[in-house]
């Protein structure tokens, strides 16, 4: 159920899923920025937005999905923003499983790069809680489930590069500021795993949606397993999918199309609201 979320922050299509490899393509890599160097064009989130969508498998309604952003704050001496989701499954697909997933990061304002994380997913009524705190060079992550005597611990490391989780990541791509066929890499933590994203900013055209007919920034997007040297376990991508952006200043999300092996999951927005 992880697609769920992951089509919410609208980047990784491919982030927590174990899913069948698509058909190869070269990675068109773009150095992603170091631990020293600007991030970001802006940061991507305002203040107090709010935003629902709904979910579709093959076309019938699986899931539902919704984020809020907090206010700019303090947390431990950064300039901080808190971004919260949650997404549980819908429909028929909630009565052969009940999922639901509840993530919450906090994201420093002034570089955008996340600084600590925590999640808790239940399925069919058992829980795995998650935290982790962001370094300059790796992730350190806690997990305990619901038969754990105790929580399991390991680290992620990505070399010196930035590295994001599913919220700030979402951000990153809100704020990019791209020509038509500009290209970009970032990479992301997703579970127990480090992912590289190559996105291309396609251009812009008109997509229907419920907030009516709109001018989206179309983006394109493929996701690679990489090791902790950032080297790509496999040429081939692991996910891949596109998001579509409303073409005005608030750059937010209208539509998620992620192919899978379970056949196009679709995250639509449903309701967006900002103060």
């Amino acid at each position: 159920m992880r697609w769920v979320s992951i089509a919410c922050l609208g980047l990784v299509g491919c982030a927590g899923a174990e899913a069948m490899s698509l058909p190869p393509q070269p990675p068109a890599h773009v150095d992603a920025p170091t631990a020293g160097s600007a991030a970001h064009d802006e940061l991507g989130l305002d203040p107090g937005e709010t935003m629902a969508f709904e979910v579709r498998l093959a076309g019938v309604l699986a899931g539902e999905a919704q984020l809020a952003v907090g206010t700019i704050g303090e947390v431990g001496g950064h300039r901080a923003i808190v971004v919260k989701s949650r997404a549980a499954t819908a429909g028929a697909a909630a009565l052969i499983k009940s999922i639901s997933d509840e993530t919450t990061t906090v994201i420093d304002a002034d570089t955008g790069r996340p600084l600590q994380l925590d999640s808790t997913a239940v399925v069919d009524g058992k829980t795995t809680t998650a935290h982790a705190d962001f370094t300059p060079t790796s992730a350190n992550v806690t997990f305990t489930r619901s038969e754990d005597a105790r929580p399991h611990a390991f680290r992620v490391s990505f070399a010196g590069k930035i590295a994001y989780d599913t919220h700030s990541a979402m951000a990153q791509l809100r704020g990019w500021h791209g020509a038509p066929g500009a290209t970009r890499s970032v990479y992301i933590v997703g579970g127990r795993r480090l992912w590289r994203v190559d996105v291309t900013l396609v251009g812009t055209e008109s997509i229907g949606s419920a907030m009516g007919n709109r001018r989206a920034i179309h983006i394109d997007g493929a996701a690679f397993r990489a090791k902790p040297n950032l080297a790509l376990e496999s040429t081939t991508a692991t996910r891949t999918f596109s998001v579509w952006l409303t073409d005005d200043a608030d750059r937010v999300p209208l539509k998620v199309v992620a192919k899978t092996e379970l056949g196009e999951v679709a995250m639509d927005l449903t309701e967006y609201n900002r103060p």
